[in-house]
């Protein structure tokens, strides 16, 4: 989806805070439902300074079906990228930019359980290469290869509620990109959050993400030394919910500082989530 951890070119259809939020394995209301994520990212170093924002406009529906006790939901992201590289040193390469219709993250299953103050949700994640790519392009809107996103999400809401400790663990399988016929080796991504509901419409907690890739690239260009992706990253986040038209809108927003990263240089993620049912 964007630029951020793995090997080839350093990047990855992991996008840190995607999946961390208020009540992450929480069962949609039945019915149709909005859930928009937008993203900036920038990061810098003496040699390159990088920006991107990433818009993925969700679509789901939350049915009545129930496939081993739980709830079936399914949803599409086609997502929309800018991104920019700009060169510190004026003999490196010129300053380039990006912008177009990216890869579409899709969950063609997702089914979720409720067990007193524990929801359970487990969905198959697919990221579809349909985004702009050429090999020889500095940047590209998208990374011309598959990848199976495997998940489970866990939520607690001890005290009636009021707290909220959520985490979803996902393992990531990626297929060769047939221009270049590299494949970027499994990746492995925790995302959490724990948080506090102030009233009821309000609610503060911290949040942050781990990554790592954790099977090494094959394929043409892999070099004996290639470096096998590593991340973390921490922050606030803010959610709040109001009323329109007597249906529940829920905003979050969220800002998480990379650490412990391996390479590529440290950024910082701004992150605003709208939900809704139609």
């Amino acid at each position: 989806m964007l630029p951020a951890n793995a090997s080839e070119n350093n990047n990855s259809n992991y996008v840190p805070g995607f999946y961390g939020d208020f009540g992450m394995a929480l069962k949609q209301e039945t019915g149709w439902y909005l859930d928009n994520f937008a993203m900036g990212y920038t990061a810098a170093d003496t040699d390159i300074r990088s920006n991107s924002v990433l818009e993925l406009p969700g679509i789901g529906y939350a049915t009545d079906t129930k496939i081993a006790g739980g709830s079936y939901a399914l949803s599409i992201y086609p997502g929309a990228v800018y991104a920019e590289n700009t060169y510190a040193k004026s003999d490196s390469k010129p300053q380039s930019a990006r912008v177009g219709a990216g890869d579409i993250y899709a969950i063609p299953i997702q089914l979720s359980w409720q067990f007193g103050e524990v929801s359970i949700l487990t969905f198959e994640g697919l990221s579809i290469p349909v985004g702009s790519y050429q090999k020889n392009r500095d940047l590209n809107a998208g990374l011309n290869y598959w990848t199976f996103d495997s998940n489970i999400s866990v939520t607690w809401q001890p005290d009636n509620g009021n707290y909220d400790f959520s985490l979803n663990l996902g393992y990531m399988v990626n297929t060769e990109n047939t221009a270049t016929h590299y494949r970027t080796g499994d990746e492995l991504h925790l995302d959490y959050m724990a948080g506090y509901y102030l009233t009821e419409k309000l609610g503060a907690g911290i949040t942050g993400t781990y990554y790592k890739q954790i099977i090494p690239d094959s394929g043409s260009g892999v070099t004996a030394d290639a470096i096998q992706g590593e991340s973390s990253s921490i922050g606030p986040i803010l959610m709040y919910t109001v009323k329109l038209d007597g249906r529940a809108v829920n905003f979050s927003a969220k800002w998480l500082h990379e650490y412990n990263v391996n390479n590529h240089a440290p950024g910082d993620y701004a992150i605003v989530r709208t939900t809704f049912n139609f």
